[in-house]
């Protein structure tokens, strides 16, 4: 199947003000999306600027594989800078992440994503509470997660640093494996897996957060992210 490239060069995103009252806020500056029975697409994003502030995240991927990006500055919004849901095959190179006040994470990889790669960049600025926020946050809960899916996993964070952050925590792992890290100081936090299993007890019964029920086509496990 041909894959289309998508090309997006020293661009500037910025996020609309969101004018839903739903408790489920999902806007950005820039979302790539891709679901099953669409057409393929690779992209890359050159020397971009990415602005959140106003919106939930700075960009969003859903379900996305083969995306580069590169010498680009991403500023988060009131959850993350960067947010990755599902999907494979993502390099950060030469990035930097801005995160403000509120933001919650620089970056969160979760639902099953894998082969994701940061290096050489640069995480500045606090997240808003040292004790439940990352400047990388793997594998948190998704309401992808009412089935069980694959771990987040294979992601590398070479050469990178922090900047300017109060709490030196590089990484935390929930449903996650360990990531790889290479010549990048900061702490990792690993959750055990029995506290995150209590976790996604309390998320599937509703007890716990906000919860959304997706229909049955939309959790669908399918061979390639195995």
């Amino acid at each position: 199947m041909s894959s289309e490239n998508k090309v997006y060069y020293g661009k500037y995103f910025v996020a609309k003000k969101s004018e839903s009252d739903s408790q489920f806020n999902d806007s950005s500056a820039f979302t790539l999306g891709w679901r099953p029975g669409q057409p393929e697409f690779s992209a890359t994003i050159d020397s971009c600027t990415i602005d959140g502030g106003g919106a939930s995240e700075g960009l969003k991927l859903s379900f996305c594989k083969n995306i580069k990006i590169q010498n680009s500055q991403i500023y988060g919004g009131s959850e993350d800078c960067v947010d990755i849901v599902r999907g494979e095959n993502i390099y950060f190179y030469n990035c930097t992440f801005f995160a403000n006040p509120d933001t919650k994470q620089h970056v969160t990889v979760k639902g099953g994503a894998r082969n994701i790669t940061f290096k050489n960049c640069k995480f500045i600025g606090s997240f808003k509470n040292w004790w439940n926020g990352a400047c990388i946050d793997l594998g948190n809960w998704t309401d992808y997660d009412d089935v069980d899916r694959p771990k987040t996993r294979d992601i590398k964070i070479v050469d990178c640093e922090m900047q300017n952050v109060t709490f030196p925590l590089l990484c935390r792992r929930l449903y996650a494996n360990s990531p790889i890290v290479q010549n990048t100081q900061g702490l990792g936090l690993m959750i055990p897996s029995w506290a995150v299993s209590i976790f996604w007890f309390l998320q599937r019964k509703g007890w716990l957060g906000k919860r959304r029920r997706f229909p049955e086509s939309w959790l669908k496990i399918y061979d390639f992210e195995l």
